[in-house]
């Protein structure tokens, strides 16, 4: 059934955190009240003079747009500001008075104006090409009728029939060509049809937003209409940048005041000093170089060092640029400031920033501190701890640093007084305060129509750049909002589901049905604060949590979905039901009951209820629920950042025993955040410790109290304390090797005879090597180096635990993990065989995002839920057959979203999503991501990908009304390449750097010095790549190749000799994907294309028909699923050699060579040759044995995209 949308619900999700100023309410206020007023005035008047009136409202509205007629479409707001660009909104107009039946009603949706818009959208979609349409409206001036462009492309567009019937009715080949005929006989049994789905209808009246008995708006209602009639809402424009897009103009100056910048190397790009010539010796980097040098730090290793300093540093200065923003956003006055040249005139000054007064409780600083800082507050985090390395003989403090004038970056942002682009030289800190300045540190929401979007910079951006810089050696890939967003939200909802499940003993199926059941009005508060407590409950990891981007997104979808459930509590444990929150952009968006974005402001008491209550659940979630872990120190420093970041948003003023006011401490989170190698562990989940239940509960209740306390000293205690107990447990460890040592010792005292029997010296002398050797390798695995760096899930995690101190696990584990390649020599042997012995789906050449898989499995709870973005190789290639089985086996409710969009911008890597549960195995769901949207394509059985080495094949799936076909030829027992059919063989390697007599250098490469217009002597033969080899065609492009040693593999001559069928590597995106033709031709082909020949039992032309036939390409679509890669789509040698083949008798291949060649003919004369081209198909299918309704498949076979 249809879903009729309220005014909310119809606007898009970004939307809602548009938050119009005050005069901009006005005037749009004005705007719709004027035409409101006209529109009752004039509701006998004709539709083209309503029409106009509508017009001149939105053009009030919407600036800087065309809007007017396109064609027959009533009413066009186009995407610019001419008729020459495409058209963004289809509004179809009907008069007030006088066209009732026409107009769209919530009773009677298919009449004439739904109608309409369809033939018009797909007029825009199919005869304009316009791929830009975002929405449709129906309106008679008061009732609005709004059809996104996603709902009419699913129910409409991919109408197959429908289309059919309208592509006809356009070249007049149907019984009439009237547009009523059109309207009635073609479009409503469509609509019809779309009506019996969920098709998204959003409604509204302007009538039942005016005051009791007035013409005028509720001022509540004015900011949703207000955001329905914006550009942002009605042509999709973007709200405010991307929350997670670098804004490089921000990160490019700030590299440079570092003295640094971004360059690529091996296909990254990493962060490096300027080149000699180019330093500035006053830039940060070089300026700590040069204090290193003065230490007799050794030169090798001055640049690490100093950017493990600078990386610090600049983490604090940027969270101390967000606290102020917070600071003089809360108080709503300038006075502050506090990062500027004013206070801070040197680096000393900057170190006691550091740590005289954010180190330090307020009444723990001196005198002079608190004049000169008097409203920066004591927030309680470790970030303001001096680091290891900085209190290190090879460290130094920032207040080592000399001051001194660096030239203004030449692409600066600067301005000088008269509005110039700033230049010359200029004081180093004094630089960077300006340049920090000139951006608005805020958060996305707060920032709209307050400065341009390029001078946001929020904390997501910051998260970004935290994270670029800390990957400076490597290159560094932010896993964008979209898809973090996305697979938080995902995540979460099932966890929660299955946990509130559990707490009220319901069988909910969605989170929407539990909502049904949460919002009701006698729904108890004791059973929502259960809920509220049991969603408190809920342990999520990223085990490879780099800068905390996804624990960041759940703790805003645990908060959304707390206030969806309105479970959401104030600090006083009353509901807090007069806000919602809601994600949009990767940002919480927190609004009052008339969709108002909530602000914080220290001088209005009313809104410290919110704050308080925003805050207290942060925290809550962000000590009870978030957990990571990292190997890279910098990354964890940078997650438990953007933990504190998130928690400064919300930090709030209270009145100290004195009467003076103080902001809210930040919890220590750190314990929460670990720096450790996820894939290495000692002890493995179940090996068994003494945890005496006296300790244990001591070492729970140790990790409460390190989080709350804001004493240093009383901090470093507690860790002395938990470190102490894990001593503990660690020496009461009993591990297999430990056992086996008992054993062999009590084997070796069981053989010794106190009487006088006679002892098998033999055997004693075995059992002492055995005992040996069991405590060498108890011995080896307590002190072995491999450990050092291991993170302990056993023991780290108490949370985690049971009351017995058993590992039960995490409800969600969700992951960006990383792809590293064991053959790139990144791992030493022992490293690799500890990977075998360990994870079931290693492979001695595996790559770690496929252990990460693993482990995350492992780390879950029964029933919890797992979430990764991984390379979709993990799909198809061989090398991943382990986790393919695996995940089949052992996951329930297993989804895998392919994505077709790049995600990693800096990143040759194709990706996928992957969802499950830690349950019985049963169903696999897969779904495609393109062009920013999710699509599911289909539920399967989890045999459904076959049983012996199974893919996960996308277009299996997508194909699998064809399914039937599919089988029949796979069960084939001919392949191509077989001595009953043919060879298949690979063409020639040109260059290679290193290879060929004389040995080719990479000069000779990129110019191509054996390629020749001309023959330039014998040993010159014509030359084809892939790009000359098409459907039944060959085509040469007259250059020539010098043939012999000089290639770097020439493979043998005979290859290129007699009739052989060359095959394109690339397939093509379309119903015939495979590329094939037949020559005798003296033509070298190099390795673009493929080569058949020795023709064996087969005839050439039968099989060039065969393989390109529709059903051929129907096999290879879903048998290797080449097109579910973005990248490079195409196969190779050995795939070609697995191609079925049909049994066939002479008459039989004759009768599909003729056909063939009379193909080829009409195809060089570029003749229509389709007649011809179905009789082969029919034939190749008639040779498979298919029954008719498995052929019809076949027919009905389309390409999708």
């Amino acid at each position: 059934m249809a879903t009729i949308q309220n005014l909310k619900q119809s606007i898009n999700r970004n939307v809602e955190a548009i938050m119009p100023q005050d005069d901009q309410k006005e005037e749009f206020t004005q705007a719709l009240e004027e035409y409101y007023q006209k529109i009752a005035e004039n509701q006998e008047q004709t539709e083209e003079f309503q029409k106009g009136i509508f017009r001149d409202f939105l053009e009030k509205v919407i600036p800087n747009k065309f809007i007017n007629t396109s064609k027959r479409i009533d009413l066009a707001i186009y995407n610019g500001e001419t008729s020459k660009s495409k058209v963004g909104v289809i509004v179809e107009y009907k008069r007030l008075l006088g066209n009732e039946s026409e107009m769209m009603s919530k009773e009677h949706l298919n009449v004439k104006a739904f109608r309409e818009l369809v033939a018009y959208y797909l007029r825009e979609r199919i005869v304009n090409g316009n791929l830009e349409v975002k929405k449709g409206i129906v309106t008679n001036g008061y009732d609005f009728f709004v059809i996104d462009s996603n709902e009419l492309e699913k129910y409409f567009y991919k109408n197959k029939k429908l289309v059919d019937l309208f592509n006809k009715f356009e070249a007049r080949q149907l019984s009439s060509t009237k547009t009523d005929f059109l309207f009635d006989e073609v479009i409503a049994p469509a609509i019809d049809k779309a009506l019996t789905k969920p098709i998204k209808i959003g409604y509204f009246d302007l009538r039942d937003f005016l005051k009791a008995n007035s013409n005028k708006f509720k001022k509540q209602d004015i900011t949703r209409l207000y955001r329905f009639f914006s550009t942002e809402n009605l042509l999709n424009e973007m709200v405010f940048a991307d929350s997670n897009s670098l804004n490089k103009n921000f990160y490019n100056e700030l590299l440079y005041i570092m003295g640094l910048h971004e360059e690529k190397k091996s296909g990254n790009k990493v962060i490096s000093r300027f080149k000699e010539g180019k330093r500035q010796d006053a830039s940060l980097i070089e300026n700590t170089i040069e204090q290193l040098d003065i230490n007799d730090v050794p030169e090798s290793q001055q640049f690490d060092i100093a950017m493990q300093l600078n990386v610090v540093w600049i983490n604090r200065i940027l969270f101390l640029k967000l606290l102020e923003s917070s600071l003089v956003s809360f108080n709503h006055s300038e006075d502050y400031k506090f990062l500027n040249s004013k206070k801070i005139t040197s680096f000393d000054d900057l170190n006691e920033l550091f740590f005289l007064v954010m180190a330090k409780k307020v009444e723990d600083r001196r005198d002079r501190i608190k004049e000169k800082f008097p409203y920066v507050p004591y927030m309680n985090s470790s970030l303001f701890e001096r680091t290891e390395l900085e209190s290190s003989k090879e460290g130094i403090n920032i207040n080592g640093l000399r001051e001194g004038e660096i030239e203004v970056y030449s692409k600066t942002k600067l301005r000088d007084a008269n509005g110039k682009k700033l230049t010359g030289k200029i004081q180093v800190l004094d630089y960077l305060f300006k340049f920090l300045n000139s951006y608005d540190f805020t958060s996305a929401v707060d920032a709209k129509n307050k400065k341009s979007q390029d001078q946001l910079i929020n904390a997501s951006v910051l998260g970004l750049i935290f994270e670029k810089i800390n990957g400076y050696k490597d290159g560094s890939f932010f896993t964008p909002g979209k898809i973090t967003m996305y697979m938080a939200k995902r995540a979460v909802r099932q966890a929660v589901l299955t946990k509130i499940n559990e707490t009220l003993k319901t069988d909910a199926k969605s989170i929407t049905e539990l909502g049904y059941i949460t919002r009701d009005y006698h729904f108890s508060v004791e059973n929502r604060k259960k809920i509220s407590d049991a969603i408190d409950e809920l342990k999520v990891l990223d085990p490879a949590v780099g800068s905390g981007h996804f624990l960041v997104s759940v703790l805003n979808e645990l908060i959304a979905i707390k206030a969806s459930l309105r479970v959401l509590f104030d600090a006083d444990g009353n509901l807090l039901n007069d806000i919602s929150c809601t994600v949009a952009n990767d940002e919480l968006i927190i609004q009052d009951e008339y969709g108002n974005n909530y602000s914080y402001n220290a001088n209005k008491p009313n809104s410290l209820r919110v704050q308080k209550a925003l805050f207290q659940q942060k925290k809550t979630i962000i000590e009870n629920c978030l957990y990571g872990v990292d190997l890279n120190p910098n990354s964890v420093n940078i997650c438990r950042l953007r933990l504190w970041i998130e928690l400064l948003k919300n930090a709030y003023y209270s009145e100290g025993d004195n009467g003076e006011r103080y902001l809210t401490t930040l919890p220590n989170i750190d314990i929460n955040i670990k720096v450790g190698d996820s894939l290495i562990h000692r002890y493995d989940l179940t090996d068994k410790f003494d945890l005496r239940k006296k300790d244990f509960k001591q070492y729970v209740e140790l990790v409460k109290q390190y989080k709350d306390t804001s004493d240093k000293g009383i901090k470093s205690e507690i860790n002395g304390q938990i470190n102490s107990i894990k001593s503990t447990f660690v020496n009461s460890w009993r591990s297999p090797e430990a056992e086996t040592y008992d054993r062999a010792l009590a084997e070796l005292a069981g053989t010794t005879n106190l009487f006088d029997q006679k002892v098998d010296n033999e055997k004693i002398a075995e059992l002492r090597q055995k005992v040996k050797e069991a405590k060498e390798s108890f011995e080896n695995r307590k002190g072995d180096p491999l450990y050092n760096n291991a993170l302990e899930w056993r023991l780290e995690f108490p949370e985690v635990l049971n009351q017995d101190g058993n590992f039960v696990g995490f409800d969600i584990v969700i992951a960006n993990p990383p792809y590293i390649f064991a053959r790139n020599q990144s791992f030493d042997d022992k490293t690799k065989q500890y990977y075998l012995s360990h994870y079931e789906v290693d492979e001695y050449q595996a790559n770690t995002y496929t252990l990460f898989m693993e482990l995350g499995y492992n780390l879950l709870k029964k029933n919890g839920t797992f979430a990764y973005i991984v390379p979709n190789n993990m799909l198809t290639i061989q090398s991943n057959q382990k986790i393919r089985n695996f995940l089949l086996n052992k996951s329930g409710s297993l989804v895998i979203i392919n994505s077709l969009d790049k995600i990693f911008a800096d990143a040759n890597v194709d990706n996928c999503l992957v969802f499950l549960k830690k349950e019985k195995s049963d169903e696999v769901t897969v779904g495609e991501l393109k062009k920013g949207d999710f699509e599911t394509i289909g539920t399967v059985d989890k045999d459904f990908f076959g049983k012996d080495n199974p893919i996960f094949s996308i277009s299996m799936v997508k194909y699998r009304d064809a399914i039937g076909a599919y089988w029949k030829v796979n069960d084939s027992k001919n392949v191509l390449n077989s001595p009953n059919i043919s060879i298949v063989k690979s063409g020639i390697e040109a260059y290679e750097v290193g290879k060929g007599k004389p040995k080719q250098s990479k000069k000779d490469k990129d110019n191509r010095i054996y390629h020749s217009k001309k023959k330039e002597d014998d040993t010159y033969r014509p030359y084809i790549d892939g790009n000359n080899v098409s459907r039944y065609k060959l085509s040469w492009n007259g250059e020539y190749i010098k043939y012999g040693q000089n290639l770097a593999a020439m493979r043998d001559p005979i290859l290129f000799e007699g009739k052989r069928i060359l095959v394109r590597q690339i397939p093509s995106k379309k119903v015939y994907s495979i590329e094939a033709m037949v020559t005798n031709a003296d033509l070298i082909n190099d390795r673009n294309s493929m080569i058949i020949k020795d023709f064996n039992k087969i005839k050439p032309l039968a099989l060039l028909g065969i393989l390109n036939s529709k059903i051929e390409t129907l096999w290879f679509l879903m048998h290797f699923d080449k097109f579910q890669r973005r990248l490079f789509p195409q196969f190779k040698v050995n795939e070609l050699a697995q191609f079925p083949v049909p049994d066939l008798n002479s008459e039989e291949q004759d009768k599909i060579a003729d056909k063939v060649s009379v193909i080829m003919s009409k195809a060089q004369s570029k003749q229509d040759y389709s007649k011809e081209n179905l009789e082969v198909d029919e034939l190749v299918m008639e040779a498979y044995g298919l029954t008719e309704e498995e052929k019809q498949e076949v027919r009905d076979f389309t390409f999708k995209n």
